[in-house]
């Protein structure tokens, strides 16, 4: 059975014509603006975006996937309950940023600050930004797509005049906020006219938001901290300027990822939908493999021409990042296997084995992460992400269910095993 159905594909595509768009503004706007600022001043704003990761993930309270999996269920149940948290999570935010930007303020510079500032606003706007999952959920991301790229397009024009006419680096803080705030605007005026969506305030949402996130919200705090641990740890041993060529590795290294993101989302829809448990583990086992391809492409491109496009985009100063793209490369093919898994198990409702699981990782990834970059370094800081998502992909998903993610990893030795035993 075929899992790029023409609607799941056309969906992907236009998922990945965004991230195609935000690459290329990647590439050659903000290498500008790294080139700018310097790899220490380009620290801070990497700085700022990872504290404030975690006040986002803090404020979804583990209910993003829960979301997206009940409006591709029932669209309209799906849509009361996201209108129906909307002042909760204004609640949860204002309680989670408001110590984090007294923190920024007291203990770091002026311009840290001002960066943690407008990525505060930034994120408010995104959790506030509902119709991202519902958009996604009922496979009509050519709507993100379009009010996106425009939002993207006006972040870098502004970004590039700002360097163009060497202005302070305070006034990047502009485009942070108004790559977020324009697409939420378009996205809000299209969707009220066209889906009619319901206003309903109700205690009883609010509650189920709380209840049903407290199996994930814990998974999810540990993903944010073990993906961003290793920004912390560099920033503690090292200074922001390793944080800064970190942050270019990571983001060039596994900008391809949009493409396994944008098909894993839209073959859940599918897989969510389907009953059969047999056909959605063949489903899910040809995901991995369209996976694995996709990664393959991507590591050899940067084994080829990794030297090159570091040289040509950001210059001589970023050079030392060069040997960590290739490890970041084999990282994002293990983070897409990781996250394939990860919808697999919440397909199973085995919310309380992720919460675990990823509380697990979280433990693990802090060792990990201060051995790999005390030890090694820069490079280290590579090392440890790579170690860290082929574990959370693998091995710490092999407990679940009578190892039913090994299982389907080894799809061609388990097959007809877990089809007799599934239809017994």
């Amino acid at each position: 059975m075929s899992i790029l159905s023409k609607k799941i594909l056309s969906n992907s595509l236009w998922m990945m014509l965004e991230k195609v768009i935000s690459m290329f503004g990647l590439i050659f706007v903000m290498s500008y603006v790294a080139k700018y600022i310097g790899p220490t001043n380009f620290g801070k704003i990497a700085l700022a975006t990872t504290i404030f990761t975690f006040v986002q993930t803090l404020t979804w309270f583990g209910n993003q996937e829960i979301l997206f999996k009940r409006v591709s269920k029932n669209p309209s149940s799906g849509l009361k309950f996201l209108n129906s948290t909307q002042n909760l999570r204004k609640l949860l935010f204002s309680l989670f940023s408001l110590p984090v930007l007294a923190w920024l303020f007291i203990y770091t510079d002026q311009l840290t600050f001002i960066f943690g500032i407008a990525t505060a606003l930034a994120t408010f706007i995104l959790i506030q930004d509902i119709f991202v999952i519902y958009n996604n959920a009922v496979l009509k991301s050519y709507i993100n797509t379009l009010v996106n790229i425009a939002g993207l397009a006006i972040a870098f024009a502004v970004r590039y005049l700002i360097v163009l006419f060497e202005l302070p680096a305070e006034y990047l803080a502009i485009p942070i906020v108004l790559v977020t705030l324009i697409p939420y605007v378009a996205k809000r005026y299209y969707f009220n006219l066209a889906d009619h969506a319901p206003r309903i305030r109700s205690f009883t949402y609010a509650k189920y938001y709380l209840y049903a996130g407290s199996a994930l919200v814990l998974s999810t705090l540990s993903i944010a901290l073990y993906v961003q641990i290793t920004n912390l740890m560099l920033v503690n041993l090292t200074s922001t300027y390793e944080l800064g060529l970190y942050s270019v590795a990571s983001s060039l290294g596994m900008a391809w990822g949009f493409v396994n993101q944008s098909i894993i989302t839209s073959v859940m829809t599918k897989i969510y939908k389907e009953k059969n448990d047999n056909v959605a583990y063949g489903m899910f086992a040809k995901l991995n493999l369209l996976i694995i391809a996709i990664s393959s492409g991507a590591i050899i491109g940067f084994v080829l021409l990794g030297h090159w496009i570091i040289a040509l985009l950001y210059g001589n100063a970023y050079l030392p990042a060069v040997p960590l793209l290739i490890v970041m490369a084999c990282a994002g093919m293990f983070s897409g296997l990781g996250t394939a898994a990860a919808r697999l198990i919440i397909r199973e409702e085995g919310y309380s084995y992720i919460s675990k699981k990823m509380l697990c990782m979280a433990i693990c990834s802090v060792p990990i992460a201060y051995i790999c970059i005390q030890y090694f370094g820069l490079i280290g800081a590579a090392y440890s992400i790579a170690v860290i998502e082929l574990l959370s992909a693998t091995l710490f998903n092999y407990f679940y269910k009578n190892g039913i993610i090994f299982k389907v990893h080894f799809w061609f030795l388990y097959r007809t095993k877990l089809k007799n035993s599934l239809e017994n």
